[in-house]
């Protein structure tokens, strides 16, 4: 058990995992509060969103957002779109849990168990899970296998959560393992993923640290080729050596006409890895830098915000 993490320190969480993330306006202080408490949290919930979404920033801003009138928002506390970005759509309590098992409850806080969970009571015999768990919708149907870039993010999000608590793995779970109403999230139709399997990523995703590691695989995709190998019937690449030259785009000589290096129509491989690197590291790095200050500063003010009200 322990207390919820405040805004401020999950955004700090999603920047040490190195997250891709975007705080929808408002997030950090809504909540559904009133209708019950939040914590002492002891896991994390994996869900889907039932449609597969082509304006992620849209849904999350939407309906994860401000829910419907049978289910009022916000739906969870992170959402996860088809490239892999997490968009922060309320902290506090969310309408993502419902009603599930107190044995599955029993389980996760004492990390006692294996395999599959398979819960024997739901929303309307079950008990709040709402109150105990953070919640993540990852936008897909269900009814194939989510984005291998969900899936990647799914698992630093994950070890984001448990590696602030101390929690290990087994405190990762699917909303089909909390409630037996459920079946999310799903790799075919009605079908819910192996979790298992899940844990198990999870738990060489923590182990691996918050520095980037090797892409794993999503669930239910095929091999492919890694480094040193090829795709079966597939031709070696060419070997290409520093000193060779590669053509330079016509658009490249017409923009920077003064720049003699492109006047003859081409450069280094050297020249062409080490620019296009260099620049593009830089304006990653300044993105990423400005997208933590802005996130930092709207948790604070949310904070102070709340903080205010209070005292007024």
């Amino acid at each position: 058990m322990a207390a919820p993490m405040t805004a401020t320190q999950v955004v700090g969480q999603l920047d040490k995992w190195r997250i891709a993330h975007a705080g929808i306006s408002g997030w950090a202080t809504h909540n559904r509060n009133h209708k019950g408490p939040w914590g002492p949290v002891n896991g994390f919930v994996w869900h889907h969103t039932g449609v597969d979404v082509t304006d992620a920033r849209a849904y999350a801003a939407g309906h994860l957002f401000s829910g419907d009138a049978r289910l009022p928002g916000p739906l969870c506390h992170f959402s996860v779109g088809a490239d892999g970005t997490v968009y922060l759509v309320g902290w506090g309590r969310t309408n993502h849990a419902g009603g599930g098992d107190p044995v599955v409850l029993r389980h996760v806080v004492e990390e006692d168990y294996t395999g599959q969970l398979h819960p024997a009571k739901g929303d309307r015999d079950g008990v709040d899970g709402n109150a105990h768990f953070y919640g993540v919708e990852i936008q897909y149907s269900g009814s194939h296998p989510m984005a291998e870039a969900q899936y990647r993010t799914a698992l630093r999000l994950s070890a984001a959560v448990l590696d602030f608590h101390g929690w290990s793995e087994k405190s990762v779970i699917a909303h089909g393992e909390w409630s037996k109403d459920k079946w999310d999230p799903g790799q075919a139709r009605d079908t819910i993923m192996a979790m298992p399997q899940v844990r198990a990523d999870v738990k060489a995703t923590l182990a691996a640290g918050p520095a980037p590691a090797a892409a794993l695989a999503g669930p239910g995709t095929a091999d492919r080729a890694g480094p040193g190998r090829t795709v079966e019937g597939a031709a070696e690449p060419a070997a290409v050596t520093l000193a060779d030259a590669v053509t330079v785009a016509e658009w490249a000589r017409a923009r920077w006409p003064q720049d003699g290096v492109l006047s003859d129509g081409s450069v280094p491989v050297s020249t062409a890895l080490g620019s296009g690197y260099a620049h593009a590291r830089a304006a990653h790095e300044g993105v990423d830098a400005l997208r933590r200050e802005v996130a930092h500063l709207r948790a604070a003010v949310a904070e102070l915000t709340t903080l205010v009200t209070r005292g007024s």
